[in-house]
């Protein structure tokens, strides 16, 4: 096994620059006094006081230690320090801490390090550990055959334990709160020197660091122009027409609201938004009139009408006259309290606009659901796709499973999950982002959702990612068997006491599946289904729509008994084990189809099913990304296109558009995942085409940088099997949705920094045909980046739309989520010194910009300006009290 010259630290930060040593494997500290029993002050003392260190030294490593026998080409590697400030002849204790991908080697005399289950891993001292001497650092080199590319995917809160004590977080691995920004420190993260490699995915990866020069050249074409922002209402209504003249009318004495067949609950939310942004109601107030209109025949429909008499709106049911004053918030300029004499009509391009939260692998309270519900109604979505369980937790209490929230709600640390979770995911000492949903909670988060015309879409993801709901009802297992009531104890169990299957899933659990061959695991769908419906009939909130789950189910059950007796059945149809998760989805399906609630999964799951085993009203939710990936089945024009012809409805979930958990930028300072993409902006939502997906071969790229291409005409095997074809004559899909899922996300600031402004672009695409969008063609084309269907008038006429957009964020609607409390993302900035003159861009224009020398105080900027020296570059949020990252002018 050959490894690479590496390099070590000078100092704290590791770099590869001439001038610094060779690393050395950590030599045992040559302590005088032998070693000793650790007791519970010295492990308190090596919590508050070790100094923990992670070193990214490369993704792109070349000389990898072998994994497995075979060879790797390349891999993440790593350093992680260890230092104490005094002596310490200990070594009976163990570190772990989470890292989402497993580390395959180490290298060290001194540590090891072994991956435990999910994301944990074990460091642990060696023979060769003497224990600390004050000063002398610890070094164990790791290895990972995969990438890590932004400080959140390395988690906080390493802890240290030993038996017999009680565990403790190590306190420098905490994460801290810059005081002007807002944004999470990392304080254990060392900065990274090397960003060449350090930032690359692979040897290919051609992906540009977003410093403050690629910015500018990014943002160059976007232009500070707010002369249309007073006229522009998001999202776009099919026609609006503004007054010629520029009248406008004053609502600054409020609005006398008078309605006619509409009920005041229904559009109650909607004034509660004007009334925040400062429009009251009042006798004295310009009069606003609403009511339904029976020539309107779209859902969701409304026209509106402003002149010097008032407001009219008129609307085809109770939601579109909500969203009619929605529009007129919308119009509304904040620091005038005026709107533009205007006529819209009105109507939505999809049925289906949703956003979906997990709120499972981090939890996330209801005050800050409110505010997504506040949001997505002001925008015009409506459809929110809670995603209560996972893995990690339980977020949703149920009347009959106590032990679902008292276990699944809790993480802990401790790894026997009997009286906790595990602290996945940097979990340790997680009490801030731990909880669940009371049954209160549930019914208050429906009928807040009622109120701003939004369905709630539950989703308890199984049988994969279900390990808490496992071990949840292993734990009621022994409760009711410790009542020697077997009966009662196999009722609900998910999982076969005497399987004996070894796989992992692709989260890299071990246990996290549902055994589908059990009765007892469909009994216990059938009662939380049971209970969900309930909770909703309660709430006067239907439950008309359950998302399965049904992804990423892993190689489980091949040696569990249960299964075996169930595949040898010749009276059922399952013949092998390779379909024993479909038939958990199609028999889960009609379950939920007979209690009159339409089905939805995730398409690679449902994919699995045969068509006729399914019930007819199924929504497929496409999670692959545009890029094929050199297979017809991998990418999401062809995902798409066989759910269609199953004649289901698609829910379009893109990642590498709709994931709002992967980063802005290509930064490791941005948050989030990087699989399907390294950089998710607002404008790459704005420019997407959900009625077209082949046509963005033309103009994107890869998760490499790299362009590719789309072959969207018919494709046969040798026998005459259809590998692709392209969508049937006429077929739309039902929507799309925006995706947070919460892996790397910790808090309620870092959820709503994920979500907007990108949420607010996803509005806009969910509601508004865009003149400049190319009709799909279905007869099936090729498209890559020298096709040119779509051509550059086209391009032109979609830029000068976003400018559009991009101002009216900056110069109006931010204001309104500052006011409204939202803790949206402010961008970095661009910045260029040319000829002596410091330049700044912002692709959101209007908010305000600042630059210091040298660390000096912060400046406003409004022009170029000569500087010398160090400079660093921000903008601010519209309020002016939260600043954004700032970033070095290099």
């Amino acid at each position: 096994m050959k490894l690479s010259r590496l390099f070590l630290a000078c100092g704290v930060a590791m770099t590869a620059l001439s001038g610094c040593s060779d690393p050395q494997p950590s030599k045992p500290a040559n302590l005088a006094s032998p070693l000793v029993a650790l007791d519970q002050a010295g492990l308190d003392n090596i919590a508050s006081n070790l100094d923990v260190k992670y070193r990214v030294l490369s993704n792109i490593e070349t000389d990898c230690p072998d994994k497995d026998g075979k060879e790797v080409k390349h891999c993440f590697s790593a350093y992680i320090d260890f230092t104490m400030p005094e002596d310490m002849a200990v070594n009976d204790w163990s570190i772990y801490y989470s890292q989402v991908y497993p580390i395959y080697a180490s290298k060290s005399d001194t540590l090891s390090v072994d991956f435990y289950n999910g994301d944990i891993h074990q460091i642990s001292p060696t023979d060769g550990f003497k224990g600390f001497k004050a000063g002398e650092t610890q070094t164990v080199q790791v290895f990972m055959a995969a990438t890590v590319l932004t400080h959140s995917q390395l988690m906080p809160n390493y802890w240290i334990a030993a038996d017999n004590l009680k565990p403790a977080v190590i306190d420098s691995t905490r994460t801290q709160i810059d005081a002007e920004s807002k944004l999470e420190l990392t304080p254990w993260i060392a900065p990274y020197t090397n960003i060449e490699k350090q930032i690359k995915a692979t040897p290919k990866d051609i992906n540009q660091y977003a410093g403050t020069t690629w910015l500018y050249e990014h943002n160059q074409d976007i232009a500070v122009d707010n002369s249309q922002v007073a006229n522009t209402v998001i999202p776009t209504p099919n026609t609006i027409k503004v007054a010629s003249g520029g009248e406008t009318l004053d609502l600054s004495n409020g609005i006398k609201v008078s309605l006619s067949n509409v009920v005041s609950d229904d559009v109650s939310a909607a004034f509660e938004r004007l009334t925040k942004l400062g429009v009251v109601q009042s006798e004295q107030g310009v009069n606003l009139a609403i009511s339904l209109d029976e020539t309107l025949k779209d859902a969701e429909s409304y026209t509106l009408n402003i002149d010097q008499n008032g407001v009219v709106i008129k609307a085809a049911d109770s939601a579109g006259a909500f969203y009619g004053v929605q529009t007129l918030a919308g119009l509304l300029s904040v620091n005038s309290l005026t709107v533009p004499f205007a006529a819209i009509e009105d109507a939505p391009l999809y049925g289906y606009r949703g956003q979906h939260m997990d709120v499972a692998r981090n939890f996330h309270d209801k005050q800050m659901i409110f505010r997504l519900i506040e949001q997505m109604g002001a925008y015009k979505l409506n459809k929110l796709h809670m995603h209560l369980a996972e893995d990690e937790g339980w977020r949703i209490a149920l009347p009959s499973f106590p032990e679902l929230t008292e276990i699944g709600a809790v993480r802990c640390m401790d790894l026997t999950d009997t009286a906790c979770m595990q602290p996945q995911l940097g979990g340790a000492d997680s009490s801030d982002r731990d909880g669940f949903y009371s049954e209160q909670d549930y019914k208050d988060i429906l009928a807040y959702a009622s109120k701003h015309h939004i369905q709630v879409i539950p989703s308890l993801d199984m049988p994969g990612h279900s390990r808490v709901a496992v071990k949840a009802m292993e734990a009621r297992y022994r409760r009711f068997m410790a009542q020697e009531n077997e009966v009662e104890a196999k009722r609900y169990l998910l999982s076969d006491l005497d399987d004996k299957t070894e796989y992992r899933s692709i989260q890299n659990y071990n246990d996290n599946t549902i055994n589908v061959c059990l009765e007892s695991s469909y009994a216990f769908v059938d009662r939380v289904l049971e209970d969900l419906i309930t909770l909703h009939k309660e709430a006067n909130h239907p439950l008309t729509t359950y998302h399965i789950g049904a992804d990423e189910t892993a190689g489980a059950w091949v040696d569990s008994p249960e299964c075996k007796a169930l595949v040898e059945n010749p009276d059922n149809d399952v013949t092998d084990y390779k379909h024993l998760g479909a038939h958990f989805i199609e028999r889960v399906s009609n379950m939920i189809a007979a209690k009159g609630i339409a089905v939805g999964g995730w398409n690679d799951g449902l994919g699995q099913t045969h068509k006729e085993n399914m019930p007819k009203d199924v929504y497929s939710y496409i999670w692959g990304p545009l890029p094929a990936g050199g297979h017809f089945a991998s990418g999401a024009q062809a995902m798409a296109s066989e759910q269609a012809h199953r004649g289901w409805n698609v829910v379009l979930s893109t990642p590498d558009v709709f994931y709002f958990d992967f980063p802005y930028e290509v930064d490791p300072k941005e948050r989030g995942y990087n699989w399907a993409s390294r950089r998710i902006d607002s404008r790459n939502v704005f420019n997407f085409m959900p009625g077209n997906l082949p046509i963005h071969a033309e103009f994107r790229v890869d998760t490499k940088g790299h362009h590719f291409e789309i072959d969207d005409t018919l494709h046969k095997d040798e026998d005459g099997k259809i590998l692709h074809q392209p969508l049937p004559k006429g077929y739309q899909v039902a929507g799309v949705q925006g995706q947070i899922w919460s892996e790397t996300i910790r808090s309620e600031d870092q959820a709503e920094y994920m979500l907007y402004p990108r949420m607010i672009a996803l509005a806009e695409r969910a509601w508004h045909q865009a003149n400049w969008a190319v009709p799909y063609n279905y007869d099936g084309a090729k498209y890559n980046k020298d096709t040119g269907v779509f051509t550059d008038e086209l391009k032109a006429q979609r830029d000068q739309a976003w400018q559009v957009f991009a101002n009216t964020l900056g110069h109006k609607e931010l204001i309104k989520l500052d006011k409204l409390g939202v803790f949206y993302r402010v961008p970095t900035v661009g910045a260029k010194i040319i000829e002596g003159k410091l330049h700044i861009n912002n692709s959101l224009p209007g908010l305000p910009l600042e630059y210091r020398v040298d660390g000096g105080n912060w400046q406003r900027y409004n022009e170029p300006v000569e500087v010398t020296g160090e400079v660093e570059v921000r903008a601010r949020n519209a309020a002016g009290d939260r600043a954004g990252r700032s970033l070095l002018v290099k």
